[in-house]
């Protein structure tokens, strides 16, 4: 993963835009900061907190991808490698820093 361009992506987010990329080693697709946000509200992956990227992290089991899937709108997408998904209507960051606190408490 290109940590530098999952920064960039995450600092440009429109906020309703999901960034998923496929992780090799652990054979998942993640997401993260916003993504992993914005993906929370149409999946159940596993939450936790990225030590080299210092932003909430989701990890996506097979199920949660297809239910982002049909939640949102795919834009994008390469096999094992990304995916780019847009929400139906405009979150915003607004509930981000209380979402962080609830789900991965001091480290958020």
């Amino acid at each position: 993963m290109n940590f530098e361009q999952i920064r960039q992506q995450e600092a440009a987010n429109d906020g309703q835009t999901v960034y998923m990329y496929y992780n090799k080693d652990r054979e998942c697709y993640e997401a993260f900061g916003l993504s992993a946000y914005y993906a929370d509200m149409a999946a159940s992956p596993e939450l936790s907190f990225s030590d080299e990227l210092q932003l909430p992290m989701a990890t996506f089991s097979r199920q949660d991808v297809l239910d982002v899937r049909q939640s949102m709108t795919m834009v994008d997408h390469k096999a094992y490698e990304f995916y780019v998904f847009r929400t139906r209507a405009l979150i915003g960051d607004a509930g981000y820093e209380r979402w962080k606190k609830q789900t991965l408490g001091e480290k958020g």
